[in-house]
């Protein structure tokens, strides 16, 4: 019975460790800060740009990481390319480097891409940052 009992309790310990785990990597992309922005965070650009924003982790199989956000765009403050796209729902995909499991914002600088959601997000940041 006592056995029983440690092992319940190690098996809830180590869900509960990686849990916190994925969450504060999660809060680490939240907290990130937009270089040239004002000291605007990740999640304020985010929050800025969708409307009910859920935030989530993935590791794929090959062991990469990624801080996902996703939720309707607000329609008020889009530009009009993008209400034309009629992209409504949308997800954010934000790679973690596998060394420090941070986000590089670096990234939000880049030129926004229409290929992909990140360049709605990269031209957000640049319309709201200038």
């Amino acid at each position: 019975m006592r056995t029983t009992a440690t092992f319940i309790t190690a098996v809830v310990l180590l869900l509960f460790a990686a849990g916190c785990g994925e969450q504060g990597k999660i809060d680490s992309v939240k907290n990130t800060v937009a270089g040239n922005c004002s000291g605007k965070t990740v999640q304020g650009l985010v929050s800025g740009l969708l409307q009910n924003p859920v935030w989530s982790f993935k590791k794929e199989q090959d062991g990469k990481e990624f801080v996902l956000v996703s939720g309707t765009l607000a329609g008020d403050t889009l530009p009009a390319w993008v209400k034309e796209q009629k992209m409504l729902d949308i997800t954010f995909r934000f790679a973690l480097d596998p060394k420090t499991d941070k986000f590089d914002p670096a990234f939000l600088d880049a030129f926004p891409s229409l290929t992909s959601p990140e360049g709605v997000l990269q031209a957000y940041k640049a319309l709201v940052c200038k």
